[in-house]
Formats: C-alpha cells, sequence, structure tokens
C-alpha cells in the first residue's frame, strides 16, 4: 500500500503519539493535534527525530469545537496534499461516583470523546470521500475501550461514552462503507498511560500494542474492513 496521509487526534502523548510514531516508522504523512501548545511541540520535536524525508505537522485543536476542528482539517489537507485516514484518538477520563459528577464535567466527557469523533470525522468527510474514489479506499478508526462493553464502578462517564462510541462506529461504517470509507473500532483494555487516574501497572497494555494494531487495521487490503479489535493483557493481574 502507498503511503497514506493520515490525522491522529490527541496525537501529542500517550496512545496518540505511539500511533504516530508507528505510522511513521512505516513511510505515512502524518499530522497531528492536541489542546497545549507545548505538548504538541513536544510531539512535533519528537516525530522529527526519526529520519524521515517526509516531516510530520500539526497544530492546536480542541474536538469539542467544530470550528477548530474545520481549521484543523482545512491545515491538515493543504499540508498532507490530502486525507485517506482519520485516527479519532483524542478523549479524556475521570472515576467518579455518579453523585459526584458535575454537569460541566459531563458535558466535558461527552464533548471530548463523543461529539469529537463526530465532529473530526464530520468535517474531514469530504476528504475522504475524495481519497477513497482517487485512491480506492479511506479509513476512519476510532479508539475505543473495553469499557465500551463492561461497565466499572465510578465509571458512569467514561463507560457511557465508550459505549456510545461502539454504537457510532457501526453505524458510520453501514453509513459511510458505500463511498469506499471503512470505519473501525480498536477498543483496548487499560493501558499504561495514566489516564483517568489509574497509576500505570506492570500487567497494563503499552501505548505501543494499541498503535501496532491501529497500524494493522489501516494497512489492511482495501478488500478487507476490520470492523472491531479488542486488546486484552495477556497477563491478568495478579
Amino acid at each position: 500500500m502507498e503511503p497514506r496521509r493520515i490525522v491522529v487526534t490527541g496525537g501529542t502523548a500517550g496512545i496518540g503519539l505511539a500511533i504516530a510514531r508507528c505510522l511513521r516508522k512505516r513511510d505515512h504523512q502524518i499530522f497531528i493535534c492536541g489542546r497545549d501548545r507545548d505538548q504538541l511541540d513536544a510531539a512535533l520535536r519528537d516525530l522529527k527525530l526519526d529520519g524521515k524525508s517526509l516531516v510530520a505537522s500539526g497544530v492546536v485543536c480542541d474536538v469539542r469545537r467544530l470550528e477548530s476542528v474545520q481549521s484543523m482539517i482545512t491545515l491538515a489537507r493543504r499540508e498532507l496534499g490530502g486525507l485517506d485516514v482519520l485516527v479519532n484518538n483524542a478523549g479524556i477520563a475521570f472515576v467518579k461516583d455518579f453523585e459526584e459528577i458535575s454537569p460541566d464535567m459531563w458535558s466535558e466527557i461527552v464533548d471530548t470523546n463523543l461529539t469529537g469523533v463526530f465532529n473530526c470525522s464530520h468535517a474531514a468527510l469530504p476528504a475522504l470521500k475524495e481519497a477513497a474514489a482517487t485512491r480506492g479506499i479511506a479509513d476512519i478508526v476510532n479508539i475505543g475501550s473495553r469499557s465500551g462493553r463492561y461497565s466499572f464502578k465510578g465509571g458512569t462517564g467514561y463507560n457511557t461514552t465508550k459505549f456510545g462510541l461502539q454504537g457510532l462506529t457501526e453505524a458510520m461504517f453501514l453509513d459511510l462503507s458505500r463511498h469506499g470509507i471503512r470505519v473501525a473500532l480498536v477498543a483496548p483494555g487499560t493501558v499504561a498511560t495514566g489516564l483517568g487516574g489509574t497509576q500505570p501497572k506492570d500487567w497494563h497494555l503499552q501505548p505501543d500494542d494499541v498503535a501496532l494494531a491501529v497500524t494493522n487495521v489501516i494497512e489492511a487490503p482495501p478488500r478487507a474492513s476490520v470492523n472491531w479489535v479488542e486488546i486484552r493483557p495477556s497477563r491478568p493481574p495478579a
């Protein structure tokens, strides 16, 4: 498969940065975004250390805001010369009992983890349809979680968004496959990133594990659509 032009949201740290690194090593063109300018600059310096001739680029973007997303996609298309793949990775988490969740906390997690995916996919759709028409295939990969199938105590906010993302992904696939756009969900168990205040443990998955799965989904032959990948730790907690 020829090198693909890829946007990774939340690509400045953790799973997103690992995805960007993995894809860069496979000679794909990468554009990342995140909400923090310092993290973005550090991530771009990191990605430029691999010696590739095509330099990764990126911009500050808040996926909760459609105008911010539209500007990001416009810039990415210009920088990359088009857009073949969107990886919706941006997300937040907290572990709180239901009665401790404020309306503002609820709005932030839903707007980031669920509406953010809609905003980015909606803004990228014209470019992805063009890529599918000219290159034969385009992809949207949503980073979900096993928490989208199994609830946990204190997971009201996170479980809600990841359950919703599972349904959104499947419905998007059914709607967009006729355009040659594949839509996949990669759903890992606990990853050692510290997201939501979870302390990393030696049995947790690593960001690189998720990155490899995303890369395999993107590089699947055009005749194959990988819709669901669930990743579990091979060694359960003691």
